[in-house]
């Protein structure tokens, strides 16, 4: 009677310690409930890049994003623009602090942040209508079929008509910028959705 009482004992307390597990109770040692959450907070966690890593990956600061609850960066990203090489070209570059990190990273002549759009299929976008508002898309000047950056670039600048017109695009990625990006040289869009990064390259 002594052993079945001993067995139950045993057989409840080890139910209670599989459902205090199950249920993630403080201080176990349960895979977390939420992995996208752990996954962003990684310590080597960094913006996914598209078609083969060709373009560079903005990382992510010390593993997370400074975001408020629309998913957009606090404060922004200051931008300083490189003053050298062809101050009239179309396409301009300049330095981003991230993580850390000096980055290189695209700009209109304007000095705005350029972006481009993680679901945008290579050599298209997807963005158009409100999403475009929101984003608007860098389009070549009329008539032009070519766009000059004030750099030399690692990658290639193209053109390619999308619907929403004659789209400049770098590395086959189509180039936006955010219009709630209201001063030139602060960028405020980055990890918007967790799809919209700052278009870097590496020299």
């Amino acid at each position: 009677m002594k052993a079945l009482r001993c067995y139950g004992l045993l057989a409840i307390t080890l139910l209670l310690t599989v459902l205090l597990e199950a249920c993630g109770a403080p201080g176990t040692s349960g895979t977390p409930s939420n992995t996208a959450k752990q996954g962003m907070s990684s310590a080597t966690a960094t913006t996914p890049s598209n078609y083969g890593g060709k373009m560079y990956a903005t990382p992510t600061v010390n593993g997370t994003m400074n975001t408020n609850n629309n998913g957009t960066m606090m404060g922004g990203i200051t931008i300083t623009p490189a003053m050298a090489g062809n101050m009239a070209a179309f396409i301009h570059t300049g330095k981003a602090a991230i993580n850390g990190n000096q980055v290189n990273v695209l700009m209109t002549n304007k000095g705005f942040a350029l972006y481009y759009y993680m679901a945008d299929p290579k050599l298209s976008a997807i963005c158009t209508g409100q999403c475009a508002q929101d984003w608007p898309p860098v389009l070549a000047p009329k008539g032009m079929m070519t766009v000059s950056s004030s750099v030399s670039l690692p990658r290639q600048l193209s053109v390619h008509q999308t619907p929403n017109g004659a789209q400049v695009f770098y590395d086959g990625h189509a180039l936006y910028t955010y219009a709630a990006d209201k001063q030139p040289g602060i960028a405020t869009g980055r990890a918007q959705d967790m799809q919209w990064y700052l278009v870097g390259f590496l020299l």
